[in-house]
């Protein structure tokens, strides 16, 4: 029978790691020599080195070529490992199609779980001696099995006791070589070395040619005057200069006398006058007509407005009236009234159900007591917790004495618990009007 031992180990990706497996490259690659199963032994490993144990699901399939993208035969086996050892009998679950085996080259895919199939394929081969025992039946002595050199490799029991990474069979010829890899990352520059020792000195040069002319020198100072010399004669007479330029205007004479006055002409005649129009007839004055009634009172004027917003606070507990919004500042002189306008959310933390009294209130200075509008409304929360609700009062207060009033949302808590929340916004409007 064919069957092989580990003897490569390949780098695959198994569930969330990546293992290493052992494969063989030995089985049968005779059609003739094929048995209806092969055995396929070989141990894995996790990225560790350490060998993996449990049950996992392996996917073997047979391609004619390396590089094949359909296999020639294929099946799924449920695998035991133990120390990373397994065994699996090829051919058990699908039985091999007579085109699997037909004396070409093979090659054998092995895909771990989920993850991609390893690579590269291993080539199928016959195990030493499996070929020449393809024939043999019957009981063969002895049971255990010893190889020169490696010892007993199987007991008397029919157990591998060898190598647990397998016997090693003779290298198999060397693959292509792979293309080549990127051009690295250029290196650091190195520390620059110590500098040598000075050479000898080289022999003389040959004598270079000639440098140019150098440049003239500054003149030397001037000699001491020579003595004056005689005379010369008197040369001939030149000849006549040519006319000059005509000479400026010169002055205007005296004015002449003035002549006579001339006639005096005629006056034309005046032209004649227009009529003037006669003047018309005053008319009488007509009678005076009735007064109309008196119109409606027009609307009272806003002389102020304010406005204020802000988070709400928590209201006292019990019967005491406190602002629990921000408030706006009026100023109110003589008869006017003002209209208080305050809207918001409140809210509970947690439970149980609380109770609010809620009032549009005014304060004259910073200490003045609390008036209150009297429009008091009362809200309810559930007692579940982080419920929200929204509100809107409004009241018109009217003989105020004159001064600066703070105006806004008053409050008192009725509940068994306070848990108001802060976390609320409000805001707060007044306008003052003429009465």
């Amino acid at each position: 029978m064919a069957s092989s031992r580990p003897r490569l180990r390949r780098a695959a990706r198994f569930a969330a790691a990546t293992v290493a497996l052992g494969l063989s490259v030995a089985f049968a690659n005779l059609a003739s020599a094929v048995p209806p199963t092969l055995m396929q032994q070989g141990r894995l490993f996790d990225t560790n080195g350490d060998p993996v144990s449990g049950t996992l699901q392996v996917q073997v399939a047979i391609y004619a070529t390396a590089e094949a993208t359909v296999p020639l035969w294929t099946e799924i086996h449920t695998v035991t490992f133990d120390d990373g050892i397994f065994s699996i009998a090829l051919g058990s679950v699908t039985p091999f199609g007579a085109n699997v085996f037909d004396g070409s080259q093979r090659f054998l895919g092995v895909t771990v779980g989920s993850d991609p199939e390893m690579t590269p394929r291993a080539p199928i081969g016959s195990v030493p001696y499996a070929l020449v025992a393809g024939d043999v039946d019957g009981h063969i002595e002895p049971m255990s099995v010893s190889i020169q050199g490696h010892g007993e490799v199987i007991d008397e029991n029919g157990q591998w006791v060898g190598d647990p990474t397998g016997l090693v069979g003779p290298q198999g010829p060397q693959g292509p070589a792979g293309p080549m890899g990127a051009t690295g990352a250029t290196g650091a520059t190195g520390a620059t070395g110590p500098m040598g020792p000075a050479g000898p000195t080289g022999p003389a040069g040959p004598t270079g040619p000639a440098g140019p002319t150098g440049n003239t020198g500054p003149a030397g100072p001037a000699g001491p005057q020579g003595v004056a010399g005689p005379q010369g004669l008197t040369g001939a007479t030149g000849a006549t200069g040519a006319t000059g330029a005509t000479g400026p205007m010169g002055p205007a004479g005296p004015q002449g006398l003035t002549g006579a006055t001339g006639a005096t002409g005629p006056q034309g005649p005046a032209g004649p006058a227009g009529a003037t129009g006669a003047t018309g007839a005053t008319g009488a004055t007509g009678a005076a007509g009735p007064a109309g009634p008196a119109g409606p009172q027009g609307p009272s004027g806003v002389v102020g407005s304010a406005f204020a917003s802000g988070l709400v606070t928590q209201p006292p507990t019990g019967s005491v009236w406190a602002f629990v919004t921000p408030v706006a500042q009026v100023t109110v002189s003589g008869s006017q009234r003002v209209h208080v306008v305050g809207s918001g959310a409140w809210g509970t933390s947690a439970s149980p159900a609380a109770n609010f009294d809620l009032d549009v209130c005014a304060r004259l200075g910073a200490s003045g007591p609390l008036i209150q509008s009297g429009s008091a409304g009362v809200w309810n929360l559930a007692s579940a917790a982080s419920q929200r609700s929204l509100y809107s009062l409004s009241a018109v207060f009217s003989g105020l004495a004159p001064g600066t009033y703070s105006v806004g949302l008053c409050g008192r808590f009725t509940g068994v618990t306070n848990n108001w929340t802060n976390n609320e916004y409000s805001h707060i409007s007044a306008l003052v009007f003429t009465q």
